[in-house]
């Protein structure tokens, strides 16, 4: 399961580094979304942080357009709120760290919880989101087919 966080930081991270040198973000988050959530083997239930008119996205072009944003992911499938959270909405992101709170195991499935955490490349500022990942084993790979986010509650 470290290892599965690891490389969803890795994608986050590599989405926006490819936004800000000009190359093709798009395709950088299609690879990763395509290897890393579950969309080709079953459902995937997927609430982002940032996600307030299409709140759930249960395909991989809901999920594109949630990273690189509405305009990158094309006016056919993006949905028009998203600002393209890997790329931190045009400023990208120079850091994600997980800090779990539990990992639980099951066979070939795995639950974490926690918080994340993305420094934003930019201004320095570091952002926390709870999170919750279900995760599936598949072909000897974990496959993310839950991942909800949230910003933490302020009274």
């Amino acid at each position: 399961v470290i290892a599965a966080q690891n490389e969803w930081k890795v994608l986050i991270l590599s989405i926006s580094s490819a936004y800000l040198a000009g190359v093709d973000f798009v395709y950088v988050a299609k690879l990763g979304i395509d290897r890393l959530y579950g969309y080709d083997i079953g459902r995937v239930l997927f609430k982002p942080t940032q996600a307030v008119e299409q709140p759930f996205r249960p395909t991989a072009k809901g999920a594109l357009s949630y990273f690189v944003g509405y305009e990158a992911a094309g006016k056919v499938d993006g949905i028009p709120e998203d600002k393209g959270f890997a790329i931190a909405a045009g400023k990208g992101w120079s850091d994600v760290m997980f800090q779990n709170d539990q990992i639980s195991c099951w066979g070939d499935i795995a639950f974490a919880q926690g918080y994340y955490f993305f420094t934003n490349k930019e201004s320095g500022e570091t952002i926390g989101v709870e999170y919750s990942f279900g995760y599936e084993k598949y072909e000897g790979h974990w496959k993310i087919f839950v991942h909800h986010s949230s910003v933490p509650y302020s009274p």
